[in-house]
């Protein structure tokens, strides 16, 4: 059974909230017997000032709502959820999110014209020695990626 991610209902309860609240409000007065001329001259005869903070406000939520957007559809917030989804409950969700950044990692490391960190390659290689199939010495031909890991399984190459 398909369900959305926590990302999905995050985006999706944002557009909803703000539909929901523009709706409310009209609906709202309308119930009221406001109409929108009403709501005009009401905001005209506060003044200038208060005119203009009214404007402020309503520019300040679609900017804080495009700033949230932005963060969460952010390249280090989507692997983040995707890994929360790899190494959460056990599913078909999980499977795929698990191969996702297997296929993801696998594509950094063969693209010769993308440079990978030492990091990068010794989280790898450090990856795959905890796995409990891979038994014995993983042999690296650079130092400095045997020094950057933490298993002991990962040495010199002679």
């Amino acid at each position: 059974m398909w369900l959305p991610t926590k990302g999905q209902i995050d985006a999706a309860s944002r557009h909803a909230i703000t539909a929901a609240g523009v709706a409310v409000t009209i609906f709202g007065l309308q119930a009221k017997g406001v109409s929108m001329e009403q709501v005009t001259a009401l905001i005209s005869s506060l003044g200038e000032t208060v005119n203009t903070l009214v404007q402020v406000i309503g520019a300040a939520g679609v900017l804080y709502g495009a700033v949230k957007a932005a963060n969460s559809a952010s390249p280090t917030n989507r692997i983040a959820d995707v890994r929360a989804i790899a190494t959460g409950s056990a599913s078909a969700v999980a499977v795929d999110a698990q191969k996702a950044l297997i296929e993801a990692t696998s594509a950094v490391a063969q693209d010769k014209t993308t440079p990978a960190s030492t990091e990068a390659k010794a989280a790898l290689l450090d990856a795959v020695a905890a796995q409990v199939e891979v038994v014995g010495q993983i042999n690296v031909t650079d130092q400095r990626i045997v020094d950057a890991t933490q298993s002991s399984q990962i040495q010199k190459a002679a």
